[in-house]
Formats: structure tokens, sequence, C-alpha cells
């Protein structure tokens, strides 16, 4: 059985006006693709929510929706509409917040107005199916682009070079094409002289005119002798450890002098908000706090004195975590 709240959200996806009878009428206008030059992002197409609440003409859309996937009576699904909307009226007045599923808050603010509050989770646009905000990434080259073109033009070039003939070189191994006679000399006088030289070699070995063992133990003149280096040893002073330490620290925590804040999220209860702060200190960002502005708790990142910084801390957020968060000064 399908509660009012999700047949107000499924009717939301066909129709632009839903009319809840005695309570007033969702209006659905689809919104085109945005730039975010601060956070660097391109936001998908969407659809923004609004509240009419003169609009209150009964026109039996949420009834026969009600009747015909709970499979009750017509007059069962207008009575539990009645019940519906006197219990969102009852709650507000109490000072109360209704919250509809997937589609928004409902309350009376400080001039007693009747005030909606949409839900960013759900996309009503269908235009928009399957799309997501993204962050584009640059492309990052080595080269510039008169540098690229350069090359091209060179490879063109020499692509286009007729090849030469060196025609010496050509005569030069024509000449030894009918034989190669002086170069097989020439291998042929090498050998002889290399087999010469090993014979006598052996001759005055084997006849004990030199005695070649009393070379093998002679050590060699100029040989490689292992040496040492002793590597000057570098110790950082203490002081100076502190103070790398510590300028570390200041550049990636946040001040708590500014003025302008980086919203991770608004809660109307405090322990929500505390439990979102403690959140955001566990993983790093210390400056992380919650106070209350209104009638609701604010969780930041932190304070900063410029908002160069804090569009800097906001694009790093918004690249690494998946927190949609704001700035608000």
């Amino acid at each position: 059985m399908i509660s009012i709240a999700e047949a107000i959200s499924d009717l939301l996806f066909v129709r632009d006006v839903v009319v809840v009878p005695g309570l007033g009428a969702f209006v659905k206008k689809a919104t085109s693709a945005k730039v975010n030059p601060v956070a660097n992002y391109f936001a998908m197409p969407s659809s923004e929510l609004s509240f009419d609440a003169n609009l209150r003409e009964d026109n039996d859309l949420i009834v026969s929706y009600l009747s015909e996937k709970n499979e009750i009576p017509a007059d069962e699904a207008r009575r539990l509409l009645v019940m519906f909307v006197s219990d969102c009226f009852n709650s507000m007045k109490m000072g109360k917040k209704v919250l509809l599923k997937d589609v928004g808050t409902l309350y009376y603010d400080w001039a007693d107005d009747l005030t909606f509050e949409q839900e960013k989770g759900v996309n009503y646009n269908s235009d928009a199916f399957g799309l997501c905000d993204f962050s584009p990434e640059p492309i990052l080259r080595s080269k510039t682009k008169e540098e690229i073109k350069e090359e091209i033009e060179q490879r063109q070039r020499d692509k286009n070079t007729p090849i030469t003939v060196d025609e010496k070189a050509v005569h030069k191994e024509d000449k030894y094409d009918d034989g190669d006679e002086p170069r097989r000399l020439g291998w042929m006088w090498v050998l002889l002289t290399v087999l010469l030289l090993a014979g006598i070699g052996y001759g005055l070995y084997y006849f004990k005119v030199i005695d070649f063992s009393q070379w093998a133990n002679k050590p060699i003149r100029g040989a490689y002798e292992p040496k040492t280096y002793a590597l000057p040893s570098y110790s950082m002073d203490w002081d100076e450890a502190v103070e790398k330490v510590v300028e570390t620290i200041k550049t990636r925590t946040p001040v708590h002098e500014g003025n302008i804040l980086i919203i991770a999220g608004c809660f109307d209860q405090e322990e929500n908000a505390a439990r979102l702060t403690n959140s955001l200190k566990n993983k790093g960002y210390t400056g992380a706090f919650y106070e209350l502005h209104g009638k609701q708790w604010y969780v930041s990142f932190g304070r900063y004195v410029s908002e160069e910084q804090a569009s800097a801390v906001l694009r790093e957020i918004r690249a690494n975590t998946e927190y949609k968060a704001w700035i608000k000064k």
C-alpha cells in the first residue's frame, strides 16, 4: 500500500501540476543545465518544485491514483486524503515540519506563511534520465600548440623530400662486384698472423723458455682497488622541523576569525549536526564545527577570511568527497 507522499512523488514524474485537495498544489518547472564557475562543475538538467497554497480545487487526480494502486474504493481514498491534510495542518500549527518523502518539506515560517523546501535527492526532469553532475578535467599537454604544429609540418616536409643516390658509393661497391679478392686476402693475412703468434707462444711455454707462472701471481700494476667514501651526515634542526610541521598545518587548517563558511549540511536536530561534525573531523577536517542559524543547525567545514581561499577549499571538497557543499557569507 503506497502512502499519499509516494503518490505525489509518482504523479510528479508525469504531471507538471499535482493538486492535493484542501492543502495546495505542487508545481514542476524544468531547468536547463548550468555551469558553476566557483565549484568548477556542470549541473545536469533538473526540475524545480514550488508550492501554491491557493490552488486547492479537487480534480480527483490523487484520489483516483490512490484508489487504483491500493485497490480501495474512491470514498475510502478520499477519506484518507482528508485525514492526511488535517494532520499536516495540525503538525504545522504546532511548529513542526511536514516531511514528504522524495518531494520536500512544508512548514510555517516566522510570518506564518506556508513555506515549501524541495528535496534535492530526486530529479523529476525526464530529459535528464541517466545524467549526473560532473567536473571537467583539464587536458595537459607537454608541448604547446605551436610546437605540435611545427613538428607536424617538419614530418610532412621530410615525407615529401626526394631520395638521392650517392653515385660515388655505388661505383665503389661496383668495383668489387666481379670478385672480392682484395677483401679475402686481407682476412687471410690476419688469420695467418694470429695463428703464427699463437704457435710461437705455445713453443716458448712448452720448452720452458719463458715461465708464465710468475706472471700469474704478480699483481697487475694499476689494478682497481675499492675505495671507501664517508658520506656527509645531515640532521634537521628540531626547531626547523617543528616550524615546517606548523606551516603545513596552517596551510590546510582554516582560520577561526573568518566570516566565510563552507556549509556541509543543515539539520533541525542538534544531534544530527553533531554527528556530521564528528564525521568530518574524523576525515581530517579539523576545523569543522556547527552552530545555530535561525531554527536550523548549520554544519561547516571551517571559517575562511577570503572568498578565494574558500573557493579553493570548496573545489577540493567537491572533487574528493561526496558532499554537495556550498559557501555561506
